[in-house]
């Protein structure tokens, strides 16, 4: 091979390592660094406009495109495989991604709201949430929600997966329907068998516990979660307090309750470069 033909070689084994668009993968220092970037999540109930500011917020400008999975694994998978640049989490969600997968790394978002995660209910069903708000004040001046969250939260260890299937209950008491979709792992969290297990689950055998009822997990999809509330086939779901907003602009039916989690706030989940 003469020396001409080898530089054509070199040269097109160089696009092909740079995705064929001869310009080279740039790793994410910073939230700033996806700007223009393809960002992911799962499927929620924001309207696709309202998402986009968020995240504009978030990384301090436009993002090239967003694109929706339906679980959490798929928009890992998705980061890993280098199919889309960056996803935001919540930090304790992150974390606990982080400590799994040696191939991902955090960085802090530009603008990142403090977030509680709550339970939501119906409107009609505004005092079992007085009910369930009392409940979790005891919880959280006994010293159980501190001791669930070292359990499940910050100790949980990286070779594990939570493994807490059952939910307290009682002989003849009243049954509620939770719904449950894996979104803020490890609380809200699927096992690998499809049953909702973690930090929300010990929570529920707690409250349960105090307010003699029974509570009966029901694995729903993200995007469909305030849907099932609103037609019955579920009374309770777990969210975040921004979503309040969001479940307004097409229901004004929903209540939720005080807050039992607090995060700091946004951050990104990206590939290490």
């Amino acid at each position: 091979m003469n020396m001409k033909n080898f530089l054509v070689v070199m040269a097109a084994m160089a696009l092909m390592l740079s995705g064929c668009t001869g310009e080279k993968v740039q790793p994410i220092h910073q939230a700033s660094d996806l700007v223009g970037k393809v960002i992911g999540d799962v499927t929620n109930a924001a309207p696709p406009e309202v998402y986009k500011t968020l995240v504009k917020e978030y990384i301090g400008g436009d993002a090239r495109e967003v694109q929706f999975f339906n679980r959490p694994s798929d928009v890992i998978a998705a980061i890993t495989a280098g199919k889309i640049d960056g996803a935001p989490c919540m930090s304790f969600v992150a974390e606990y991604y982080v400590k799994r997968n040696s191939g991902l790394k955090i960085v802090e978002a530009i603008k990142a709201f403090p977030v509680d995660i709550v339970m939501m209910l119906r409107a009609e069903d505004s005092l079992f949430r007085d009910s369930l708000d009392s409940a979790i004040t005891i919880l959280q001046e006994n010293g159980t929600l501190d001791s669930l969250k070292e359990t499940w939260v910050t100790n949980l260890p990286a070779t594990n997966e939570p493994s807490n299937t059952e939910v307290f209950r009682m002989e003849g008491a009243r049954t509620l329907y939770v719904g449950v979709s894996g979104d803020y792992t490890p609380l809200d969290y699927i096992a690998a068998d499809g049953r909702p297990a973690g930090f929300n689950v010990a929570l529920l055998s707690e409250i349960s516990k105090l307010l003699h009822v029974n509570f009966e997990l029901v694995s729903v999809e993200t995007q469909a979660k305030f849907s099932a509330l609103g037609s019955k086939k579920i009374d309770v779901v777990f969210s975040q307090t921004y979503s309040q907003q969001m479940a307004s602009l097409f229901s004004e039916k929903l209540v939720m309750t005080r807050s039992y989690f607090s995060d700091k706030g946004r951050c990104f989940l990206v590939k290490k470069q």
